[in-house]
């Protein structure tokens, strides 16, 4: 080992920069600000140890995301590492790493999934293995009808946060599950018997090494074998690899599982730790990401760390970084050679703040001479305040994508609603694209809770012929009245019929006042949404956006023109193929993203703090707030303003 100190190409480092480059304390975690070019000081931090003479082999660089993985690699070009140094490099997303180490144990033949959509029919099964055993003692706690497929996104979800947070392994491992439990632990019984099947199910019944994996399952499974007496087997132990230097960046998005494995890593190697992350952008909770892992966790399960701040920002300057300082709560600088415009706009109703957007886009405020319009992000808390804003984007002509969310007209609910219009109005067949046509029959059929009758008793065959029988009467839209008629409606159960053909007398008076006042009343829709989904929030996402689905038909004269004017919304959007339009985006899906413009919408009490006024709540903002590199425009209602516009100083 060498004093010698790296230079970096092309960058004069702070002091803080150089701080943490030439930190020798075994354990150091680095407080990173958002903005703050963690990933640039990582980097230096890698290439300090290569200068001190450490081998390449002895080093491993582990993220959350592959961009981050893609990005540090970018950084270290940047600043000068050569190619052939930096592609020997071990520079892997945390899941990988995992993998990687269960490999060289069980050996190639473990099937790798990337899409939910190929988990499905797995998922499908496990609710099936569930719902129809009939040993089951609590078959009174299920209250999932037909067969679950509007429920899939939600049990995923609840999946990862088991995984994540190691709970059943730690609080119920020797625990007969029953509703009591399952209560206790804070999750639908339902939701934790799906989970089991479904695992047994991945497992796939084989003693080294299951027939599949999801993202974050390797991380999940050599977290419960290093917990394990199985990791003390004789041979090699799983993770230990001769390592001299572990680096983490985003730190921030470590839950249980990954915790255990590094916890394992560190007592198995003679390494030193550093570890980036800003605990003010954990917005993974859900998933188990816990702030207390960068701070008293990691110094009481592993060792005392050295902190370090990395406090100055370089994509936004002083006006925002002072702003979101007070919202966090801490120190926060600008390094960044230009300002960054803060607009905090009152509009009392939506249809202004609506107005104020588009102008906004049309004046390409905020964006450089040579941006694209996608260097303008519109960042919302809940998908179902998308719905009217997505109605004034396109009736204006203004082409924009999404993230994180579908286009409100494509989500299942909304298609749902579309098919009753569609069938009342006995115009299906104005609905122009054949893939809507089908989406809109899967729609009815899911949350009618109905059936297709088919002459066989075969899940699978009955699957493919149902299938079959919505893509002919999707290409053939003269058949949609009787198939409705005598397939969705007849073969549904009594109560449904009943509010479905409420709702359809409701749709039949063409009426748009009275379809405002009474459809979602005599719907139901949260009570429909509760037979076909398990999570109480999709529930209620399913229930917003035919709220304002319904809302928006309040500028039209009839039933009929709202129906055709849903259509022709659909087309344009259809016709939108430019990637370098307007982003609209959740939050989450922008985390690790800057922009030259963001506009944040709906900062008002009771919208945007879903659940009260919540660490996650207020990461949320602050994760949308840093986005920003020019502009910032915030718009909220008067009479009900955000605490956290008034924590940021912002008015």
């Amino acid at each position: 080992m060498t004093d010698a100190v790296f230079q970096p190409r092309g960058l004069n480092p702070t002091a803080e920069q150089r701080a943490i480059q030439l930190e020798r304390h075994r354990h150091v975690v680095v407080e990173a600000n958002a903005g703050a070019a963690k990933t640039t000081t990582l980097a230096l931090r890698l290439a300090q140890a290569l200068e001190r003479g450490a081998q390449l082999e002895h080093i491993v660089a582990l993220t959350y995301t592959q961009a981050a993985v893609t990005s540090l690699r970018l950084a270290l070009d940047r600043i000068g590492i050569p190619a052939q140094v930096r592609n020997r490099l071990r520079i892997q997303t945390f899941d990988q790493f995992c993998a990687d180490r269960l490999a060289s144990i069980e050996g190639p033949g473990v099937t790798r999934y990337t899409a939910p959509e190929q988990l499905k029919p797995h998922v499908l099964q496990a609710i099936d293995h569930v719902l129809s055993n009939q040993d089951e003692r609590h078959r009174d706690e299920f209250t999932l009808e037909g067969s679950g497929e509007g429920s899939i996104e939600g049990l995923l979800a609840s999946f990862a946060r088991l995984k994540g947070t190691l709970q059943l392994t730690f609080e119920a491992a020797d625990r007969t599950l029953t509703p009591a439990l399952a209560s206790d632990l804070g999750h639908d019984y339902l939701t934790l018997r799906v989970f089991y099947a479904y695992e047994h199910l991945r497992r796939g019944g084989h003693p080294d090494r299951p027939a599949f994996r999801a993202p974050d399952d390797a991380t999940y499974d050599l977290a419960r074998l290093l917990l394990s007496e199985d990791a003390l087997l004789e041979g090699e132990h799983p993770v230990a690899l001769g390592l001299h230097l572990v680096l983490l960046d985003e730190m921030h998005d470590t839950n249980r599982a990954m915790f255990t494995v590094l916890q394992q890593v560190l007592r198995q190697n003679p390494a030193a730790f550093i570890g980036f992350g800003d605990r003010d952008q954990v917005i993974h909770a859900t998933a188990g990401a816990d702030a207390s892992f960068m701070g008293e966790t990691f110094d009481r399960e592993i060792a005392p760390a050295q902190r370090l701040p990395l406090s100055s920002s370089y994509r936004f300057g002083l006006g925002l970084a002072q702003h979101v300082g007070r919202l966090a709560s801490k120190r926060y600088q600008s390094q960044s050679a230009h300002d960054t415009a803060v607009n905090v706009l009152r509009c009392d109703l939506a249809k202004e703040a609506h107005w104020h957007i588009a102008q906004s886009i049309r004046n390409r405020d905020g964006l450089a001479a040579t941006s694209p319009a996608s260097e303008t992000a519109i960042l919302l808390r809940q998908p179902h305040q998308s719905v009217e804003l997505e109605n004034h984007l396109l009736d204006q002509g203004l082409d924009y994508r999404t993230a994180g969310f579908d286009p409100y007209l494509m989500r299942p609910e909304v298609l749902f609603v579309r098919g009753l219009m569609a069938h009342a109005r006995g115009e299906f067949a104005a609905i122009e694209d054949i893939d809507t046509r089908v989406r809109i029959l899967k729609s009815l059929l899911l949350f009618c809770g109905s059936f297709v009758e088919v002459d066989t008793t075969d899940h699978e065959k009955q699957q493919q012929a149902e299938l079959l029988a919505i893509k002919e009467v999707a290409n053939q839209p003269g058949l949609a009245t009787p198939f409705i008629d005598n397939q969705v409606l007849r073969n549904a159960p009594s109560h449904i019929q009943n509010l479905v053909e409420a709702a359809l007398d409701v749709i039949s008076a063409n009426a748009t006042d009275l379809l405002m006042e009474r459809f979602t009343r005599v719907l139901s829709p949260q009570r429909l949404a509760a037979r076909v989904m398990v999570r109480a929030d999709d529930i209620e996402q399913v229930g917003a956006n035919i709220r304002g689905l319904i809302q928006s038909a309040s500028t039209f004269d009839n039933v009929e023109s709202f129906f055709r004017a849903m259509n022709a919304r659909e087309l344009r959007h259809k016709a939108m193929r430019s990637k370098q339009c307007v982003l609209l985006s959740s939050i989450e899906a922008a985390k690790g993203l800057e922009f030259d413009h963001v506009i944040l919408p709906g900062l008002n009490k009771g919208e945007f703090a879903v659940g009260g006024n919540t660490t996650d709540n207020r990461n949320l903002l602050y994760v949308g707030m840093t986005r920003a590199r020019n502009r910032l425009t915030i718009l909220y209602d008067g009479a009900r303003p955000s605490k956290y516009l008034l924590d940021a100083g912002l008015i």
